[in-house]
Order: structure tokens, then C-alpha cells, then sequence
């Protein structure tokens, strides 16, 4: 990993959804993060913590009616202020997204060499001969040996776990700097979901890739990422080195996802789960946003929102955080 400057930053990031006869419902909230070229960051947390909607906003994907706060810049460009032509460029060219579900994003009518090659011939000028000529190796390097039948193919020929491989080729193929990654194994059964993420790993290393990486699955997120951040209710609470959230979390709710993770516990042993539902930034009050789920939260949590403030190799936001080290170990019901 190189130690040039961010490739990405995301600095005080807000996203307002606006609807007809309604008020406006914050969706993100204040999110601030870097990410450096060849650096893996992930973006955990539950349904509706907002991580998704975060990764759009750097592509400019969307809805009309959401409406973003803050900076968040390419190389110190400002990626909302791109005129047409540079966007086109940013985003054909610098980034690439592959997604949740690869059937949702493929055209069905249209063979996956067709799909594979309209960037290729698009926007680098390549004829579908060079442009089949260059996806080959891509192929063959992750774990299509026959290539030329799978591009004569349909989408519905092929499995999910293929299908996905085939959009990491299409991520890969214009020789992206920037690689955001959505879920990209939630629709693939355990097997799968592994040699996907062999396969995805070893080409963002391969090829000093950054990489965005959005899951709930905190287990994976530190397997495959440098950094981990943690969302909650549209912001962040807590960002770590992944080799250290284990032993070195400092928030309850980060404490609460690592112990409710599956393991090889004794049988008939009971999997810990945080009380309550996972709440949206809109619903939020003044004060901290997992109070109301939290087994530690006093007054001063519940009226007044703690910063998301350094620390030793991280950052947190929790007004006890210096003192619950230990009894972070020890999880208690929520008063709800």
C-alpha cells in the first residue's frame, strides 16, 4: 500500500431524501472518512445504517429526490462539481462498482461478451475483437478458463457465483483505481461467497487497487479490509485497523456486533443479539443514536451526540468509551 495521499476523501458527509408534503428525512449524517490508493476500507453495520447510500454518493448514483451535504473528492477533485465530459471519464474510467446482485444489473437480452465489452469499445475506442482479445486473460485470471463460451452466453446460463465473477471482470476491465464493492456475496451461498472474495482480493492486491468495501458481515470485513468503519443510524461510530477491532473496539454497539457473530461455541449455547431495532438517521433525537439499544447509555447519551473523536489507532464516538474497556466484555440487557 502506497503513502501518497487519499485517493478518496468523504469529509462531513449528509444525505437528505426529499418527498413531496413532507419533511425532509436525513438518511447520512456528518460521515467522514479517507481512503488511500491500494488501501481496503469497510463499511459495516446493519440494514438501514446507511453504508450503501454512502458508497453511492461517490459514484453520483442516487435518487433525484436525495439531496447531499459535505465534500467528497477523487484525488482532491470535488466528484460534485465534475462537469459531463469529466464525470464520463471519473466514472468509466477511475471507479467501478460491482453489486449485490449481479442479475439486477446485467441486461438480460444481451450476451455477457456484449456486456463485458461496451466499456472497452465505448470509451477506449477498442473494437470488439480487441476488446474480447483483452478480457480473455482478465478471465482466466479469475477462474474462467473458458472464456469465449461464457461471452457467446446469457445470463441466465450462468450461476450466481459465475455471474458474479463476470462483474468483477466488468469492475476490472477498464483498469479502475477505485473498486467499490456492495455486498458483493449476499446472494451466494458460504462456499461461494469465499472464492469470490479469494478471487476479489487477490486482484485488488494485484493490481494496488483501493477498495470500498460494504457488507454487514463484520467477520468478512476484517478478513479482506485494512480499515474497518463502523455505521449506525447514518453515521459513524467507531473506525479501527482491522487487526485491532477485535481486541482494541472501544464502542458498545461495535462490541455488540463481534459478539453476536456465529462461532464454534458450545452446542445449545445461546447467540447474544443486541436488544431492540436497528434505527434510521431520521429517527434519531439530539442525543447518541444506539442509546436506546445500549446497556451502557446514562443522561448525557440520551440529550447530547458524541463526536466521532481520535484515538490511539482509531476513532470513536461514545461519551463513556474511556471507561467501559472492560465492561465491554461483559453485555447487559438494554433498558428499553
Amino acid at each position: 500500500m502506497t503513502t501518497t495521499g487519499p485517493l478518496l476523501r468523504v469529509e462531513h458527509l449528509g444525505i437528505d431524501l426529499h418527498q413531496r408534503r413532507q419533511e425532509p428525512r436525513t438518511l447520512v449524517r456528518d460521515v467522514t472518512f479517507d481512503l488511500a490508493p491500494g488501501e481496503a476500507l469497510g463499511l459495516v453495520g446493519e440494514s438501514g445504517s446507511g453504508k450503501s447510500l454512502t458508497s453511492r454518493a461517490v459514484i453520483r448514483l442516487l435518487p433525484r429526490n436525495a439531496h447531499t451535504r459535505g465534500t467528497f473528492a477523487f484525488e482532491g477533485e470535488d466528484i460534485q462539481t465534475m462537469g459531463r465530459e469529466r464525470l464520463i471519464r471519473y466514472l468509466s474510467r477511475d471507479v467501478a462498482m460491482i453489486f449485490q446482485n449481479p442479475r439486477a444489473h446485467i441486461n438480460p437480452v444481451h450476451t455477457l461478451g456484449d456486456f463485458l465489452t461496451e466499456p472497452l469499445t465505448c470509451h477506449l475506442g477498442l473494437t470488439h475483437a480487441q476488446a474480447e482479445e483483452r478480457l480473455l486473460p482478465l478471465l482466466a485470471d479469475i477462474g474462467i478458463t473458458d472464456g469465449p463460451r461464457r461471452l457467446s452466453q446469457y445470463p441466465h446460463q450462468l450461476s450466481g457465483g459465475l455471474l458474479q465473477r463476470m462483474m468483477i471482470a466488468s469492475a476490472l476491465v477498464a483498469e479502475p483505481r477505485l473498486l467499490l464493492a456492495d455486498e458483493p456475496t449476499t446472494a451466494l451461498d458460504v462456499t461461494t461467497q469465499q472464492d469470490v472474495m479469494a478471487i476479489l482480493d487477490e486482484q485488488r492486491r494485484d493490481r494496488n487497487l483501493a477498495m470500498l468495501f460494504v457488507t454487514h458481515d463484520l467477520e468478512l470485513a476484517t478478513a479482506v479490509c485494512d480499515r474497518i468503519t463502523v455505521m449506525y443510524a447514518g453515521t459513524i461510530v467507531e473506525q479501527r485497523p482491522a487487526t485491532d477491532l477485535h481486541t482494541g473496539r472501544r464502542h458498545p454497539y461495535t462490541a455488540g456486533l463481534l459478539a453476536a457473530r456465529p462461532g464454534l461455541g458450545e452446542p445449545g449455547t445461546r447467540l447474544p443479539v443486541i436488544p431492540g431495532r436497528p434505527a434510521a438517521a431520521h429517527e434519531t433525537g439530539e442525543g447518541c443514536p444506539f442509546a436506546p439499544r445500549c446497556a451502557f447509555a446514562e443522561d448525557r447519551c440520551r440529550t447530547e451526540r458524541p463526536e466521532l473523536r481520535p484515538d490511539t489507532d482509531g476513532a470513536v464516538a461514545c461519551h463513556r468509551a474511556d471507561e467501559l474497556d472492560g465492561d465491554l466484555d461483559r453485555p447487559k440487557e438494554a433498558a428499553l
